[in-house]
């Protein structure tokens, strides 16, 4: 029998990677495979959800920190899928050198080869902040399908 409804997945990533004010590939990280050149699910479709980034260490941040991300198809950076998206960094109540942001994406997005060649099969982050330096620790996407 066939699946039938909603099924949600969480790519989860424990990392350790410093955040500035600029993009960068050593700023970045490999969240999710979508699939495999030998079978696995490519030219699916998927929702992007959610997307949350936890962040420590922040330091030098402005009055009102942010931080930008954005999704791509390469490791480079170049091929976007989805733009430059700001969030305020949510600081925590106790300790204001942590904090975290959540950035609803719900996108349709499906990761299919364009003529002939097949794509890399991960989406890339890519992060810089408004002011100041902090470390990203924690990134969950969630996609749906």
């Amino acid at each position: 029998m066939a699946k039938t409804g909603h099924f949600l997945h969480n790519s989860a990533h424990a990392v350790n990677i410093l955040a500035n004010t600029t993009y960068a590939t050593a700023r970045s990280h490999d969240i999710t495979n979508l699939g495999t050149a030998g079978g696995g699910i490519l030219n699916r479709a998927y929702y992007l959800r959610t997307l949350y980034v936890k962040l420590d260490t922040i330091a030098g941040p402005s009055a009102t920190p942010t931080l930008t991300v954005r999704l791509t198809r390469d490791s480079a950076g170049n091929d976007t899928v989805v733009g430059d998206v700001t969030a305020s960094i949510s600081l925590g109540v106790t300790t204001s050198s942590e904090g975290a942001i959540t950035v609803a994406i719900d996108f349709v997005y499906s990761h299919n080869s364009v003529g002939g060649a097949l794509p890399d099969n991960n989406l890339f982050l890519f992060w810089k902040l408004d002011q100041g330096t902090a470390q990203v620790r924690r990134i969950e996407l969630t996609t749906e399908e």
